[in-house]
């Protein structure tokens, strides 16, 4: 299945819009709008499928799905954050019916109903996980540019500080220097559970 993807000059020009000029746009039709919220919601939600699905491949397939139920229906949304709730909802009862499909527990309305409520608060724990990375993607990609990609490429690519100064040709110094740095700012930016989340995240690099 082929899928819309975000255009990075169109992003560039609508990071500017406030919500209510970027939802205008998109109950107008205009592509570039949902390619806007498209990137900013696609890998999440990916992340989020594959960890209720197991499988990175449904995962994608499912996102790309909810994706163009939510274009068919792009005139319907009053705020962003009733396409957010559109967007997890329907990723959640797709990962759910692709699970009772899969293993055939699924017998009649009854036990649907018991599953869901034995699968609420694991998912809800999901989806809080999910846009708690989210936001730390977003203030790692907001710091300055050195200083994030030496964060991305020790915490993302799993690098030793000799490997990141060995590749961008600094030294190691600068590198703790740069990630002392990064952290310290994320420290200020990100929330509380944000940056306990980041912390688990470096821990777990730590003493794998």
């Amino acid at each position: 299945m082929d899928v819309l993807s975000p255009n990075a000059m169109a992003v560039d020009q609508l990071k500017n819009l406030n919500e209510n000029e970027l939802l205008h746009r998109l109950q107008l039709g205009d592509i570039q709008a949902f390619d806007y919220i498209f990137g900013k919601f696609y890998s999440a939600l990916c992340f989020f499928a594959t960890r209720l699905t197991s499988d990175r491949f449904v995962a994608e397939e499912i996102v790309q799905d909810i994706f163009y139920k939510l274009w068919n229906k792009h005139a319907d949304f009053t705020t962003l954050n009733s396409i957010k709730a559109f967007l997890y909802i329907s990723t959640r009862n797709a990962s759910i019916n692709f699970l009772n499909k899969e293993q055939r527990k699924i017998k009649h309305d009854v036990e649907f109903g018991l599953l869901e409520d034995e699968f609420q608060e694991p998912v809800i724990n999901e989806i809080i996980y999910t846009e708690v990375l989210r936001e730390i993607a977003i203030e790692v990609n907001a710091l300055p540019e050195q200083c994030a990609k030496i964060i991305k490429m020790i915490f993302e690519d799993g690098l030793q500080p000799k490997e990141v100064a060995d590749k961008l040709n600094i030294t190691i110094s600068t590198v703790y220097n740069q990630k002392m740095r990064g952290l310290s700012i994320l420290k200020k930016r990100l929330s509380g559970r944000g940056f306990s989340t980041l912390t688990a995240v470096i821990l777990s690099i730590c003493f794998r």
